[in-house]
């Protein structure tokens, strides 16, 4: 299990899965029901829905994230980014997963401000960006490469030509987002854990075959 040093701190029960953990043991280790947690579809879009008391169990058809202010709430991964929130004075809970198509949709804005419009006040947001594909291994097209330069600017931390070939950050670009919607830097932790690099710790859609491809967990409950 990946944890936040961060939401650690706060005493916020979280955690992200890796490769050897199935879904039942990882969850009865951080003391959360399967039967109570919620998921969103994952449609790799920028929809966030407010978890329901009657939503219990269920995973919500074309959504990307979560708010929550008393369910567990989770959100699964193999590359794309992780995002993991709190508010403990306001008592909500976020989760946001963010691909390419996602992250230029903004979806780390949207959760921020899903939370704030549920009660959550933008100076006590606490977030954790979990273990994502790298810099260093997510190479992508021309076009890919300048909808983000158009996206957020030509910023080499997010979009930079490396011998010939375009990569992306796009944790980095989630990071920025959520600097701009007001998130303090102090409380925002970033995982430096890259899943393609680290393909024998985490499944990865780049690098594992069909036979051997699954997916992470990110949890998180108050």
């Amino acid at each position: 299990m990946i944890q936040s040093t961060l939401l650690t701190n706060l005493r916020i029960v979280h955690g992200y899965s890796t490769r050897a953990e199935c879904k039942e043991k990882f969850l009865e280790r951080l003391g959360i029901q399967s039967r109570d947690i919620v998921f969103g579809e994952q449609v790799h879009g920028a929809r966030i829905a407010v978890v329901k008391d009657n939503d219990r169990g269920k995973t919500l058809t074309g959504i990307d994230g979560l708010v929550s202010k008393y369910l567990p709430i989770g959100v699964t991964f193999a590359d794309c980014v992780p995002i993991l929130a709190v508010d403990p004075k306001a008592k909500i809970i976020g989760t946001a997963h963010a691909g390419w198509k996602g992250t230029l949709a903004r979806i780390a804005r949207e959760l921020t401000l899903a939370m704030t419009n549920a009660g959550a006040n933008i100076h006590t947001i606490y977030i954790s960006i979990g273990p994502s594909i790298g810099m260093c291994c997510y190479n992508v097209t021309d076009d890919r490469a300048k909808a983000f330069q158009k996206q957020f600017g030509n910023n080499e931390k997010i979009a930079a030509r490396i011998q010939g070939k375009w990569y992306l950050d796009i944790g980095y670009a989630n990071y920025l987002q959520l600097l701009e919607a007001g998130i303090m830097k102090e409380h925002i932790d970033t995982s430096e854990a890259c899943t393609s690099c680290q393909v024998a710790e985490f499944h990865s859609f780049r690098k594992d075959k069909k036979g051997t491809f699954g997916v992470q967990l990110g949890v998180i409950r108050l």
